[in-house]
Order: C-alpha cells, then sequence, then structure tokens
C-alpha cells in the first residue's frame, strides 16, 4: 500500500433466490464518484479521513434500486470492512454493516 493510503473494503451481495442481480453489478460510490463494483469483494484504496460511500444498481426501471449510504473514517494504513447487501424490494434501501 502507498504512504499515506487507506483501505475500504465492501463486500457486496444480494438476498439468496435474487439470481437475476447476478446480471447486473453494483456501482460503489466513493465521496461522489462511482466506481463499477462487483458483487463480493470490492477493495477500494482512499486517502485517510472521513469518506461517504453510496451502493446501488440498476434494475428493472430504477437507475438506483437499493441506494443507500454509509459514512467511515478510515485511519493510514487502516483497512475499514463493510457489507452492503439488497433486500425484498428495489425501492427500499440496501443494509450497510461493519464486519
Amino acid at each position: 500500500m502507498d504512504d499515506g493510503a487507506a483501505t475500504i473494503e465492501v463486500n457486496a451481495s444480494h438476498m439468496p433466490g435474487s439470481a437475476g442481480q447476478d446480471l447486473v453489478n453494483p456501482t460503489i460510490e466513493v465521496d461522489g464518484e462511482p466506481q463499477q463494483g462487483t458483487w463480493g469483494l470490492n477493495t477500494l484504496t482512499v486517502s485517510p479521513g472521513n469518506h461517504t460511500l453510496k451502493a446501488y444498481h440498476k434494475w428493472l426501471f430504477f437507475s438506483q434500486a437499493y441506494a443507500s449510504s454509509t459514512t467511515v473514517d478510515v485511519e493510514e494504513g487502516q483497512t475499514v470492512r463493510l457489507g452492503w447487501r439488497t433486500g425484498a424490494a428495489a425501492f427500499r434501501p440496501g443494509k450497510w454493516s461493519v464486519l
């Protein structure tokens, strides 16, 4: 890892039985900058400090299905591990958790 960097790991998942969601990848925004994510582990290198993450994916007519945000504080050299999971309804926010 570069000096002055920190890491945020996001484990993105969806409800069992939601196999159709495997056809679309989640988007993970870090401080408003969208990044293409994948289902499973996403490793994001960030500067130390406070960061806002938002996750969602396109689903049917929703451009940001399951959209939800969280804010984390990351120190230099630290790795923060988070989970983001979709629910049963695309209009409801996904759930963030600390792993």
